[in-house]
């Protein structure tokens, strides 16, 4: 793998004219694996050359990343909803939803702590739950992962972030 030549993804955005969401979303469905060094993503130039001859070929290749929402029952709701509002405001939570989940993976990943009140935000929570004990641990579960509070001397409590262990 040394000697195989790494393209980032924003030069394969600027030259196939795509988001990085619709080039992420290609990688996917093709079944393509990105290389991550550090805050950088990469394709080895085989999937590179794989998504540039599969979008050059077909250009409806090019995935929109367009979200399609149902219809809503409109009428029950106290203010009237403009066309498009919907979908935006949808757009919006999903992808702030999405941006929050990726800075609990990395911290996952990195091992970096937060303080509580930090967490809580991040989590949307106005309080961190009650905790379990674990030995001489205490921790809580929440969307599929496991936050353990580290007390240290003269610090104030953080949280570290990890898998939940698979029983």
């Amino acid at each position: 793998m040394a000697s195989e030549e790494l393209i980032p993804l924003s030069r394969l955005e600027a030259e196939l004219g795509i988001s990085r969401v619709d080039l992420l979303l290609l990688v996917r469905r093709l079944g393509l694996e990105p290389i991550r060094r550090g805050m950088r993503t990469y394709l080895s130039s085989e999937d590179a050359a794989a998504i540039m001859s599969r979008v050059g070929y077909d250009s409806a290749e090019a995935v929109s990343a367009e979200l399609v929402a149902d219809d809503l029952e409109t009428s029950n709701l106290p203010v009237p909803v403009e066309s498009g509002w919907y979908k935006a405001e949808l757009y919006a939570e999903l992808r702030l939803f999405r941006e929050r989940l990726e800075v609990l993976e990395r911290l996952m990943r990195t091992g970096i702590e937060l303080d509580s009140r930090d967490l809580a935000d991040l989590l949307q929570l106005k309080r961190l739950p009650m905790v379990e004990q674990e030995d001489d641990h205490a921790y809580f579960d929440r969307q599929g992962l496991r936050f353990w509070r580290i007390s240290r001397r003269g610090q104030r409590t953080s949280w570290r972030v990890t898998p939940i262990p698979q029983a």
